[in-house]
């Protein structure tokens, strides 16, 4: 018996310290630590400093009547050209007095746009600059301006140009500036100031 122990001591040593070995490299996984990939991590978002948003047109409200093919309030953007807001209502009808709307014209908040007929309304002379101190200013179509365009008629507050946006959505279209008259608060003084900065188109 013991001739063979002596005969294997050096196999059994050996595997005696591989076990040792094998046992410690076990334990020594066990608690190490995970190592992490830092491949899949993912890439922190930054914040752009400083970016300020996009600053888009202001939006303005039209009126639009008379011969189109749908009338209605439109949303637009300040300064649009009238064809762009004819275009949205589905463009003339067939009775349309086409040369009566000037299509270059720009569009301001709160205006009312009114396409009469054929022979509905009588040709008017364009604009022309006024002399003195209205140099190099047009003329305002009364037909065509919102109420803040009024209040810069001289005279005219804000009570009286809501007055004049009122007796059109009532009445229609102004025919001749002399109609201004039937408005409430207009009278012949106020007429005789205001006919040479006012026009009906």
């Amino acid at each position: 018996m013991r001739s063979i122990i002596e005969k294997y001591r050096t196999i059994l040593f050996v595997v005696l310290v591989c076990s040792v070995l094998l046992i410690a490299y076990i334990l020594k996984s066990a608690f190490q630590p995970p190592i992490e990939d830092s491949s899949i991590q993912a890439a922190p978002v930054k914040k752009e400093e400083g970016s300020e948003p996009v600053k888009t047109p202001e939006n303005v409200y039209v009126d639009v009547k008379g011969q189109v093919v749908s009338p209605g309030l439109y949303e637009v953007r300040q300064g649009d050209r009238l064809k762009f807001v004819i275009d949205r209502a589905g463009g003339f009808t067939e009775d349309a007095d086409r040369k009566m709307i000037n299509l270059a014209v720009k569009v301001t908040d709160e205006m009312m746009i009114y396409v009469p007929k054929v022979g509905e309304m009588e040709p008017q002379d364009l604009p022309v600059p006024s002399s003195g101190a209205e140099s190099g200013q047009d003329k305002l179509n009364i037909n065509t301006a919102s109420q803040q365009d009024f209040e810069s008629l001289p005279g005219i507050g804000p009570s009286k140009a809501a007055s004049f946006v009122q007796y059109r959505e009532e009445n229609g279209p102004f025919t001749a500036i002399e109609e201004i008259t039937n408005i409430s608060g207009i009278g012949d003084k106020t007429f005789e100031k205001l006919k040479e900065h006012i026009f009906v188109q």
